[in-house]
């Protein structure tokens, strides 16, 4: 053990260089075991920026990567929603309107999937939301499944579904939407800071990406404990915070500041 000797030991420092882009600062660990120094930088998190974004792709990638390997008949379908300024009821209209589907004679050979929630930033018409599915064991006609979730939404009809011949790229497909660092790049490239935060609020402790069917729950939902380059151990001492810029922009900080205009028409 090294706890008792932390006190003789010298560390390295960061530079702004070794942390990601968002990054302002890092915990400083060690390992009990062999004295290995670890710097864990501390990120912003949000949907909207893209080195947390890839970081969550590369974390959703391993947690589905072992998931469809049994698929034999994938599909994959996209069921857009017309567009609209209430982002919330958009976002709930996409995901209680799957379920209900799901729940619809034409999705009868539907075995389970995989699904995603995509919010595009809005235009002169509102938000765009719609959802990507692979879906195992189903057979239908476009027009069909057109028809069904124009009967579910009320006025949204413009839907698609096609074979895949590479399960693994499907699934890659439908979680890059999300997560990719260049998808979210070019998504909100652009787009005003209060819509940003209008759309990190509305889906703060939401799953925009879900199973379900025989493949719900199947999924490892935890981490495993992060092991020590140099020995494996996964007991870790806490050091310090290493602050690297001189101002420190929390996410609750991001959300406060720069409010959306007061007279913009909705």
């Amino acid at each position: 053990m090294v706890r008792d000797n932390i006190s003789y030991l010298s560390f390295k420092t960061l530079s702004e260089e070794d942390l990601p882009s968002c990054a302002d600062s890092a915990v400083w660990l060690m390992c009990d075991e062999c004295g290995y120094v670890h710097p864990v930088p501390i990120t912003c998190g949000r949907r909207t920026c893209p080195d947390c974004a890839y970081r969550r792709f590369l974390r959703l990638k391993e947690r589905y990567r072992d998931l469809f390997k049994e698929l034999t008949n994938p599909k994959l379908l996209t069921l857009t929603l017309r567009r609209s300024w209430d982002l919330e009821e958009l976002v709930d209209q996409a995901i209680d309107g799957f379920r209900m589907l799901r729940r619809r004679k034409i999705m009868e050979g539907a075995r389970g999937g995989l699904y995603s929630v995509e919010v595009k930033p809005p235009t002169e018409e509102g938000w765009y939301v719609h959802i990507h599915v692979v879906v195992e064991g189903l057979y239908m006609l476009q027009g069909k499944l057109s028809e069904e979730w124009k009967n579910i939404t009320g006025d949204s009809f413009v839907v698609d579904i096609r074979s895949l011949r590479d399960p693994k790229k499907g699934i890659l497909y439908v979680l890059g939407y999300l997560s990719s660092k260049t998808k979210v790049e070019e998504t909100w490239e652009g787009v005003p800071e209060h819509r940003k935060r209008e759309f990190e609020e509305m889906v703060k402790h939401r799953r925009l990406i879900q199973t379900f069917g025989i493949f719900y729950g199947t999924a490892p939902t935890g981490s495993d404990p992060f092991e020590c380059p140099e020995c494996g151990c996964t007991e870790w001492i806490f050091l310090w915070v290493e602050h690297m810029r001189e101002e420190k922009v929390t996410l609750f900080d991001w959300m406060e500041e720069d409010p959306p205009p007061v007279d913009e028409e909705l």
